[in-house]
């Protein structure tokens, strides 16, 4: 029997995503494992974003504002599935790589995603999270349908 001890999902604090939280968290203590919670986001680059306008250079620092709002959000809804075990992970960089390079360097035995993306058109040709994540983790993924939940 796989026993898993450590799951990682990630959450951009979409519907479609707390549904994923929900379904990792439900595995988490079904494991007994830790959760762990990751939202990418943006760091800072270029030669706009580091300028020293006011305006620019606060684009960073709510991108991580954000990415915190977002993973408290995700623990609330981890907790009500009756998880105790939470860690929350901000990674800079996009989402798909930022993800499947945490899993590979911090021992994480399965990842949870939402399906957005994986039906669309744009997801088709520019491709999307899940399929990315799919390719390119070296662990098993869980790719949960969210389709009940996407507005």
């Amino acid at each position: 029997m796989i026993n898993y001890s450590k799951i990682a999902v990630g959450t951009d604090g979409s519907e479609t995503s707390l549904a994923a939280v929900r379904a990792a968290a439900s595995l988490a203590r079904l494991y007994e494992a830790k959760l762990v919670i990751m939202s990418a986001w943006h760091a800072a680059s270029g030669p706009l974003l580091n300028s020293s306008h006011p305006d620019l250079a606060s684009v960073a620092v709510s991108e991580e504002e954000a990415a915190e709002q977002q993973l408290l959000k995700a623990k609330a809804v981890a907790e009500e599935e009756g998880v105790s075990q939470i860690e929350l992970w901000k990674i800079a960089g996009t989402p798909a790589e930022a993800m499947t390079k945490e899993v590979q360097e911090r021992g994480i035995d399965l990842l949870v995603v939402g399906n957005k993306g994986v039906n669309t058109l744009t997801g088709r040709i520019f491709g999307n999270i899940p399929t990315e994540v799919v390719r390119n983790s070296p662990v098993n993924v869980l790719i949960v349908n969210t389709a009940e939940h996407e507005s």
